[in-house]
């Protein structure tokens, strides 16, 4: 039961996450000084485009295993 509670969690943090990744992107990319619509894929860009929201899908994971304990008297 606490893996579909993870799984179900991880996936309503999916579109969140997606959208905190492109907030990241964003920002990283007015930080290095190039566009947000530029064509050439560069390795920076697999923090923002992946690691972020895999990382708040693995958290939500995990809080999400995690909260299915129950306490029983």
């Amino acid at each position: 039961m606490g893996v579909l509670r993870g799984l179900s969690l991880a996936s309503i943090a999916a579109l969140p996450a997606f959208i905190l990744g492109f907030i990241a992107y964003a920002v990283i990319a007015s930080v290095r000084g190039s566009s947000i619509d530029a064509t050439e894929w560069e390795t920076w860009m697999f923090l923002p485009c992946y690691g972020v929201p895999l990382f708040c899908m693995f958290i939500a994971f995990i809080f999400g295993t995690r909260s299915s304990r129950v306490d029983e008297e």
